[in-house]
């Protein structure tokens, strides 16, 4: 597979940018995930423009002009309306840390192609003329469904990486290259903040292949570092819970429903531990059964939720079951007057469970009629 240029023309946006940069520069490309997305047919929203040929102080100006506003500044990086526009630039590791960069302006492709991560990650396509360039067999590995890295140094200086891989493998449902693993296998995530952890884990519980995210957790022995457990052997039944329940649920929450509860583990402990944000903490304390579950307890999980919206209707039979109870759009309404109930002396706790056991003699009612 082999292109030498890609028509932009029809991207209203992209020539709108062409145009403005056109009096001071013939360099600027889309790089990064805007190619690799469009190469992947995926929608494109945020775009992100590489630039040569303009110094620091040019780069200001025309920013300025732009409307553009800038953020890490150090980095030379503007960002107008949904465009990240920076200066090429090479990076060098000079202190502990995800941030512990000195970063120069460079004026060769080939060379601030090589900064990036992964070579699916380094195509380039100029905003003029189209021209394509593909300096590390990206366009091949985009084909072939693999993440390899581009230079072994580089990428070790970042081992925010390590996730990154992680969540495009998922997101993708890509190999990552035997000899990038290799490389992963020997670098660590310590001196990143819970903060830049969590970040890639968000990315991670939205991606479709969940299951292939959580195998390369534990390949690289990161399930121990980040959620302080390990699985064993009952980890290839959970990949295939995972693989299976995602075709019905799209919720982000999915993944650590089925791990904390699949696993047994302490909910509190779990989010004191890895400071997930406290509304995935709700979702997960959902009603959990592994196995077959019956008219009735799958009804009852209707008292506080339509079924559809709950993390464990995760395959066919338990849709269909939802669906025949009717409950599937609808929570289950039960008229209970609870002040009778006061007046005939219940109070506190056995007010809770006066209301539930007639909530529960309702609902047994229900579904004998529904059955009918």
């Amino acid at each position: 597979m082999q292109i030498s240029k890609i028509d932009l023309k029809n991207n209203l946006d992209l020539t709108f940018i062409a145009n403005f940069l056109k009096p001071y520069t013939q360099r600027a490309y889309l790089v990064g995930g805007s190619v690799r997305d469009m190469l992947l047919g995926l929608e494109i929203f945020d775009y992100d423009i590489e630039i040569y040929d303009i110094n620091t102080k040019q780069f200001d100006f025309i920013m300025q002009k732009l409307g553009a506003k800038g953020f890490g500044k150090s980095f030379f990086v503007y960002k107008f309306k949904n465009f990240d526009l920076a200066l090429a630039r090479v990076e060098n590791k000079i202190s502990y840390g995800h941030r512990g960069f000195e970063v120069k302006i460079c004026n060769d492709e080939k060379l601030g192609a090589r900064r990036r991560d992964f070579t699916i990650n380094a195509l380039m396509i100029n905003i003029f003329s189209g021209e394509f360039l593909d300096f590390y067999n990206g366009l091949q590995d985009l084909k072939n469904g693999i993440l390899r890295h581009i230079d072994e140094k580089s990428f070790q200086e970042d081992s925010l990486r390590i996730l990154r891989a992680i969540v495009f493998a998922s997101r993708f449902n890509f190999k990552i290259a035997s000899e990038t693993l290799n490389v992963m296998q020997k670098m660590n995530i310590k001196d990143l903040s819970k903060d830049r952890i969590n970040a890639e884990l968000y990315k991670f519980f939205k991606s479709f292949q969940l299951k292939v995210g959580y195998k390369y957790l534990q390949k690289l022995h990161l399930e121990k570092e980040i959620f302080g457990f390990e699985s064993d052997f009952k980890s290839l039944e959970f990949q295939n819970l995972l693989e299976e329940s995602r075709k019905f649920i799209k919720d982000e929450a999915l993944f650590l429903y089925l791990y904390l509860n699949f696993f047994k583990l302490n909910k509190e402990t779990f989010f004191k531990k890895t400071k997930l944000k406290k509304e995935y903490l709700k979702k997960v304390n959902q009603s959990f059964y592994l196995d077959e579950i019956d008219d009735f307890e799958l009804a009852k999980i209707a008292f506080d939720m339509p079924l559809k919206e709950w993390l464990g209707l995760w395959n066919e039979k338990r849709v269909g079951q939802a669906k025949k109870l009717k409950l599937y759009e609808d929570k289950f309404k039960s008229k209970i007057l609870t002040q009778d109930l006061i007046n005939s002396g219940f109070n506190g706790k056995k007010l809770g469970r006066k209301i539930q056991e007639l909530k529960e003699d309702k609902l047994r009612e229900y579904i004998k009629n529904i059955k009918k």
